[in-house]
């Protein structure tokens, strides 16, 4: 008999998919596709110390899990937070997502230094190919 993995039920945007536990709501959304993946401006493995800190991946968790079906009480950044069974996420179905990343987006670009380390590392890895 096959050990057999269990699942864990995702919907984001009404879409149900399965994944495995520990898969971030980040990559469950990419393994859909399309306008449900959330973007992410500092996701990328081959950047030190990125993922969590541009805050462009929030997404709202309107029922957290099928044990604790509460929705979580601010906004999440999808890359850091983990997929539980049975977890509800809207993405550009919430208008407190899509206002909260025109924010984050605004602020971002205002507050941006013209000699960022992370942007030099971006160049690099860009310049590199497209293996991110």
């Amino acid at each position: 008999m096959a050990d057999e993995k269990k699942l864990f039920k995702v919907t984001i945007d009404n879409i149900t998919i399965e994944v495995e536990p520990g898969t971030s709501i980040l990559l469950a959304a990419r393994q859909i596709g399309g306008d449900v993946a959330p973007p992410a401006m500092c996701y990328y493995s081959k950047l030190k110390g990125s993922g969590g800190k541009c805050r462009t991946c929030l997404v709202e968790v309107a029922a957290g899990s099928t044990a604790d079906p509460r929705p979580m009480p601010k906004l999440v950044a999808s890359c850091r937070t983990n997929v539980m069974d049975g977890m509800v996420v809207k993405n550009i179905t919430s208008e407190k997502v899509i206002d909260a990343r025109n924010g984050v987006v605004e602020m971002l670009l205002i507050n941006h230094p013209l000699d960022c380390p992370i942007c030099d590392q971006c160049r690099g890895v860009l310049a590199a190919g497209p293996q991110l």
